[in-house]
């Protein structure tokens, strides 16, 4: 699917989008727990991993869903873990599982940039169009956005541990176009999740794209691509209106 008009701004998921999870940064951690894990193998699990987290949203807020209290975020590393055939037995890995998302907390470990996405950045950047993070986020995804150099792209990072309240809610797409100073009907929301980042969208008359890089979602009715840069051509290949 093309894209018909070239939106004014950008609202951009992180996770899965922007960034990604760091094999280094969660084998070490694993590591000060006692767990050895293989850097490599926990990038190579991701596949699989999204595969099974592909309907489900990861609403994150002070008030809810999968926060600092929650369980959702030591499952994720756990299945990680496993799917990385990390050496421990039961209860070592869901102790480490708590240990890297408690260190997750202090020092965001999706600090891998993917690929092609800061050069894609820029392109849009210099194109004259508005970039602004929207994430359903622990409260640190704005440091680790200026960690790994891609802060420098956008107007304002709406974290939603931050500002408590998270995607599909359209309050926090309402936030970041209140900061960024854009109406909803020129701008684009680009994320993983249908239900998060599509429909929430929608609930705040934002149109949406999807990325999709494994096929898991081949019935949406919005455009989808594989990659930020392979948007961003599609986006840069329509005429500014």
């Amino acid at each position: 699917m093309k894209l018909e008009n070239r939106p004014h701004a950008l609202l951009l998921d992180a996770g899965f989008t922007l960034v990604f999870c760091s094999g280094q940064r969660i084998a070490a951690e694993a590591a000060r727990a006692g767990v050895r894990a293989d850097p490599g193998a926990l990038e190579a699990a991701e596949p699989a991993l999204r595969r099974e987290l592909a309907l489900y949203s990861w609403a994150s807020t002070p008030a809810g869903g999968d926060g600092k209290s929650q369980t959702g975020g030591p499952a994720f590393f756990r299945r990680l873990l496993e799917l990385a055939a990390a050496t421990g037995s039961t209860r070592e890995l869901d102790a480490a599982a708590a240990w890297i998302w408690e260190a997750h907390l202090r020092r965001n470990v999706w600090s891998r940039v993917g690929r092609g996405v800061d050069a894609a950045l820029g392109r849009l950047r210099a194109a004259g169009i508005k970039l602004a993070v929207v994430s359903n986020s622990e409260g640190t995804v704005g440091a680790v956005l200026d960690e790994v150099g891609l802060g420098r792209h956008l107007e304002t990072v709406v974290d939603s541990w931050l500002v408590g309240v998270a995607k599909p809610d359209p309050r926090i797409f309402e936030i970041a176009l209140g900061r960024i100073g854009i109406p909803a009907v020129q701008a684009l929301m680009v994320g993983d999740s249908p239900t998060a980042d599509v429909a929430g969208a929608r609930a705040a008359g934002v149109g949406a794209v999807l990325l999709d890089p494994l096929d898991v979602h081949p019935t949406s009715d919005v455009p989808r691509f594989s990659d930020i840069p392979a948007l961003v051509d599609a986006i840069l290949g329509v005429e500014a209106g």
